[in-house]
């Protein structure tokens, strides 16, 4: 058939793309945009990962918040902390030269000799200069400072509580043994003694704790003979 001039236009080819306009305004990012700003994107999120961690952790130590386990310890094993001076005084190294009681001891400093009224403790008296009878317990407390603290090497601790010497001259402070010991716990733990509450110690509580451990098991003075009853006045005897 012969080729018409007039009327439509050629169809186009197959599968030709028509070039008329776009339908919308969508743009491809080629992928090589996203290769160049993916390290960008990684240290960002790294950053806000690391902020979030820091402040996580800094909440969980802070001092004194409810989280922190040194703000959550107890305190009241010992003295309150406000009735601690600024600098305490030394803490020395002596020889034991001689025990005069159940609570008091000549030692040694460098040459020197001087008493020591051990803390935390009174221990039963014998008869002497203020005293016309013994307190029942005093032999027996006696023997057991010679045992423990004749010719013995010893640290004496203070109590930042009070002064490094009392109105007689004697120094104050606690007799440890290299053992690590304290003989004022040795000697309320076995009822040689008693607590000492005319001073407000660091320890009070402790010491106050041995004691009733003692007492309720008849230990030394508060079992027989002497029977004795904590907080009342010691009966007469050995």
């Amino acid at each position: 058939m012969g080729t018409h001039g007039g009327g439509r236009a050629d169809a186009p080819p197959t599968g030709a793309r028509p070039t008329g306009p776009p339908t919308g305004t969508h743009h491809a990012v080629p992928v090589s945009a996203w290769r160049s700003s993916l390290p960008l994107v990684l240290a960002v999120l790294l950053g806000v990962a690391l902020l979030a961690g820091g402040l996580l952790i800094g909440r969980l130590t802070a001092p004194g918040s409810p989280e922190s386990p040194l703000a959550a310890a107890p305190a009241a094993s010992t003295s309150p902390a406000s009735a601690a001076p600024s600098a305490s005084h030394p803490t020395l190294l002596a020889d034991v030269v001689r025990v005069e009681s159940g609570d008091e001891v000549m030692v040694r400093v460098d040459g020197v000799e001087q008493t020591v009224s051990i803390l935390g403790i009174t221990a039963p008296q014998s008869a002497g200069e203020q005293r016309t009878t013994s307190q029942c317990g005093a032999n027996a407390a006696l023997r057991f400072a010679d045992e423990k603290l004749s010719g013995q090497t010893v640290t004496l601790v203070p109590d930042p509580t009070v002064p490094e010497t009392d109105d007689q001259g004697r120094r104050l402070a606690y007799v440890v043994l290299s053992s690590q010991l304290s003989y004022t716990d040795a000697a309320l733990l076995e009822g040689m003694v008693s607590t000492d509450t005319s001073r407000n110690l660091w320890y009070a509580p402790v010491f106050a704790r041995e004691q009733a451990e003692a007492a309720a098991a008849k230990r030394g003075m508060w079992g027989a003979p002497c029977r004795a009853t904590p907080g009342q006045p010691l009966p007469v005897g050995p």
